[in-house]
C-alpha cells in the first residue's frame, strides 16, 4: 500500500497540471488570459486552448447579446406625472480589456453598473418630455444611445432598451381615460354628421327623382283621363244623338241607382219633382 502513495500524488499533481494548463472556451463565448494581471491575450475563441499554468489565468466572457431587467422605478415626468417602469436593455462585452480591468471580469459587478446607468438615464429621459411622448415612443432611440455613452468605458455596448410596462396612477388613468373617450365621442359625432350630410343629399336626390317619376306619371294620366273623356262624350253624344229619350231615361236609372244605393241617404222632394217623373205610373217615355 505504501508504494501505491507515490504513484497516487503523481497521478493527482499531474490531473492538477492539466486542469491548471487547459480551459474550454464554449461557442458564444470568448476569452481573456492574463499573467500576473496584464492580458496577454483577448478574445480567445471556442475550442480547448492552453496555458502557462500558475502563472496565466484564463477569464470566460459571455460575447453574445445579455438581457438585464431595470427592476420597476418610480419616475416622474416633464408634467410632474408619477409613473411606474418596468423595463429591459440587452447588452454585449465589445472591449474584453475594458471590461475586464474596470469591473475585474465580474459579471455581478458589470450588471450593477449598468443598472445604475439606465436608472439615471431613465430620469433623465422621463423628466424631459410629457407622459404623451412617452406613450408614444417618441425619441426612444436617444435614450438608447444616452445610455450607451454611460457605459462605454466598461467596454460595453447597449444593443436594444425596452419598456416594458409602464404603470400609472389612478389620477392620471382617469385622466388619460377621459381624454380618450372624449375624443372618441368627438370622432363619432363627426362621423355621424358626416352620415347624416350623406344621407340628406341621397334624400334629396330620391325625392327629385320620385316628383320626376309623378309628374310624368300625372301627365300621362291626365292624357289617358282626357282621351276616355273625350271617347266617352263622343260616346254619349252619339247614343243621345240616335235616341234621346231613351238616353234621358237611362241617366234617370243611374242617378236613382246612385241615390239610393246608400241607405243612409234621405231625400227630400215635392210629389211632382221631375226626379221622380219616371216612377210614377206613367210611360217611360211620358214628359
Amino acid at each position: 500500500m505504501r508504494a501505491l502513495w507515490p504513484f497516487a500524488l503523481g497521478l493527482a499533481f499531474l490531473v492538477a497540471l492539466l486542469d491548471a494548463t487547459l480551459y474550454q472556451v464554449d461557442a458564444g463565448q470568448s476569452a481573456v488570459v492574463t499573467s500576473f494581471g496584464r492580458i496577454v491575450q483577448s478574445r480567445v475563441g471556442s475550442g480547448m486552448h492552453a496555458k502557462i499554468p500558475f502563472v496565466q489565468d484564463a477569464h470566460i466572457f459571455d460575447a453574445r447579446l445579455v438581457n438585464l431587467r431595470v427592476e420597476p422605478q418610480a419616475l416622474l415626468t416633464k408634467g410632474h406625472k408619477r409613473v411606474l417602469l418596468d423595463a429591459f436593455v440587452e447588452y454585449r462585452i465589445t472591449s474584453f480589456r475594458r471590461y475586464l480591468a474596470t469591473t475585474g471580469g465580474s459579471t455581478h459587478k458589470a450588471q450593477e453598473r449598468i443598472h445604475e446607468a439606465a436608472i439615471t438615464e431613465f430620469r433623465r429621459f422621463f423628466g424631459a418630455r410629457t407622459l404623451a411622448q412617452i406613450l408614444t415612443g417618441q425619441d426612444i432611440k436617444s435614450l438608447q444611445e444616452g445610455l450607451s455613452a454611460q457605459v462605454a468605458r466598461y467596454g460595453i455596448a447597449i444593443a436594444d432598451v425596452r419598456i416594458q410596462r409602464l404603470g400609472l396612477g389612478d389620477r392620471v388613468v382617469d385622466a388619460i381615460e377621459k381624454r380618450m373617450a372624449a375624443d372618441q365621442l368627438a370622432h363619432a359625432a363627426q362621423l355621424e354628421a358626416r352620415g347624416m350630410a350623406q344621407a340628406a343629399k341621397l334624400r334629396g336626390k330620391a325625392d327629385r327623382k320620385r316628383a320626376k317619376i309623378l309628374a310624368a306619371a300625372y301627365e300621362k294620366a291626365g292624357i289617358i283621363r282626357g282621351q276616355a273623356q273625350a271617347r266617352a262624350g263622343t260616346l254619349y253624344a252619339a247614343a243621345y244623338g240616335r235616341d234621346p229619350r231613351f238616353f234621358v231615361f237611362y241617366k234617370s236609372l243611374r242617378a236613382y241607382v246612385r241615390s239610393f244605393a246608400d241607405s243612409q241617404t234621405t231625400l227630400v222632394m215635392g210629389p211632382n219633382s221631375g226626379f221622380l217623373r219616371f216612377l210614377k205610373n206613367q210611360g217611360p217615355y211620358h214628359k
